[in-house]
């Protein structure tokens, strides 16, 4: 009996030493792996997509600088070529080629690209809604010859400005100033500048990207407001500035004692100990952190204007607020802002906008939550919610927390009521607000 080792199967089954007898007459192989019991089907292909299909459209017009005119022209050419041919029409046909060969021709108009360096400038990033702004846009020919001439457009918010530039030679340059619209509260998108290339007849039209875009911000309109808001309880001690003072509740160090000094300030300890009389230097404090919040519920709103106005009646707290060096945060329905500079804070005001799905009660309720030690909440809404309402709602903010209740409505006259901690002002129009003010305080 000999001993025979069987090569591996196909299938990469661990071959088997058998034994040779008279009974074996063929090679036997180890076990092999049974056939799973499930096999995977091929991933079916489905048919293309109409977004895919649309896209793959988009990216061909892109690269052949063809538009939707030009499509339209060209198929028709060509259905009127097919159509002369079936039919056996030369007329048809001769249409068919005309309009096909006009959109090649067309074509050519988008060959190359223009040489020009183009810079764009807004010297006011920052102005008041109704103020003048203006912006420049510099054309330079950036190549060796002299250039055909081409169109810029240049978007300014809503509208775009067509500049037609004409050929301009070696060292040519051609400036165009331009006006920016700041007749509302708005943030306005200047830019990006581009070329326009195309055919006379807009079969075609391929643009060139030459600059970013810049953000001008209208900032709502302001009136100043006379005194100064101060709370209760939370500013007692109040908050430190960089300013040095003689006296205060802020220590910051100590110093040598000049002549004039207050003796209360002696810091007899030090004195002792240095052989020179010390007196304590403090840090100037500031009273009052201040929330000031704009509802932005459409429907406390009677209509555009009224929203107009109570945003700036909040931007008018807001910069009273800064002047005064007070700490200030931004609320909205959504959102609160603190650590704002006055430009930044204004920024955000000239963003905000109304929406739909939010009621004012929520703007109570993030006040509450995330500036809970805010010694004066400013509430500025519209006409619809009721006075006794917010009242109701104000009692979410604690008794310590001075409450200003701002309602806008241009058909009633001016009102101030004071109950506790809540003073409710009926405000006709945004003049009315610094003589509200001074009724508040007095």
């Amino acid at each position: 009996m000999s001993l025979t080792v069987t090569p591996p199967p196909i299938d990469g089954a661990p071959a088997e030493a058998v034994t040779e007898t008279a009974e074996t007459s063929v090679l036997e192989y180890g076990p092999v792996a049974a056939p799973p019991d499930r096999w995977l089907a091929p991933a079916e292909v489905g048919p293309p997509r109409w977004a895919d299909v649309r896209n793959a459209a988009t990216r061909m017009s892109r690269a052949l600088g063809m538009r939707v005119f030009g499509w339209v022209v060209l198929g028709t050419g060509a259905g009127l070529l097919l159509a002369g041919w079936w039919l056996s029409w030369m007329e048809l046909r001769v249409a068919g080629v005309a309009a096909i060969a006009m959109s090649l021709v067309a074509m050519l108009f988008t060959l190359g690209r223009p040489s020009l360096a183009v810079t764009l400038s807004v010297p006011e990033l920052h102005v008041q809604v109704g103020s003048r702004a203006t912006g420049n846009v510099v054309l330079r020919n950036a190549g060796g010859r002299r250039m055909l001439p081409c169109r810029i457009d240049l978007p300014i918010g809503d509208q775009t400005a067509s500049i037609g530039v004409p050929s301009l030679s070696a060292t040519g340059q051609l400036d165009q100033s331009f006006v920016i619209p700041t007749d509302r509260r708005s943030v306005v998108e200047v830019g990006p500048a581009l070329s326009v290339q195309g055919d006379p007849f807009g079969l075609t039209g391929r643009e060139s990207l030459w600059t970013a875009s810049v953000e001008v911000f209208v900032h709502p309109r302001t009136v100043n407001l006379p005194g100064r808001q101060t709370g209760f309880v939370h500013d007692l001690e109040g908050h430190t500035t960089q300013k040095l003072s003689n006296s205060d509740m802020s220590f910051h160090a100590l110093r040598e004692y000049v002549p004039g000094d207050d003796r209360r300030h002696i810091h007899w300890r030090s004195s002792a100990r240095t052989g020179d009389l010390m007196v304590r230097q403090f840090e100037e404090t500031r009273q009052s952190r201040i929330a000031i919040a704009i509802d932005l519920s459409d429907q406390s709103y009677a209509g555009e204007d009224e929203f107009e106005d109570a945003v700036s009646v909040a931007a008018s707290f807001v910069q009273q607020s800064f002047r005064e060096e007070n700490p200030v945060a931004l609320a909205t329905n959504v959102d609160i802002h603190r650590g704002l500079s006055a430009t930044r804070a204004m920024n955000q005001l000239s963003r905000v906008e109304r929406l739909d799905r939010t009621h004012v009660t929520e703007l109570f309720r993030i006040v509450r939550d995330r500036e809970a030690t805010a010694s004066i909440v400013v509430i500025v809404t519209g006409s619809r919610p009721r006075t006794d309402r917010l009242r109701r709602a104000a009692t979410l903010l604690g008794i310590d927390t001075r409450v200003i209740l701002i309602r806008v409505d241009p058909s009633r006259p001016l009102a101030v009521d004071t109950v506790s901690n809540v003073t409710a002002i009926q405000l006709p129009s945004l003049d009315e607000l610094p003589r509200a003010v001074r009724r508040s305080n007095a």
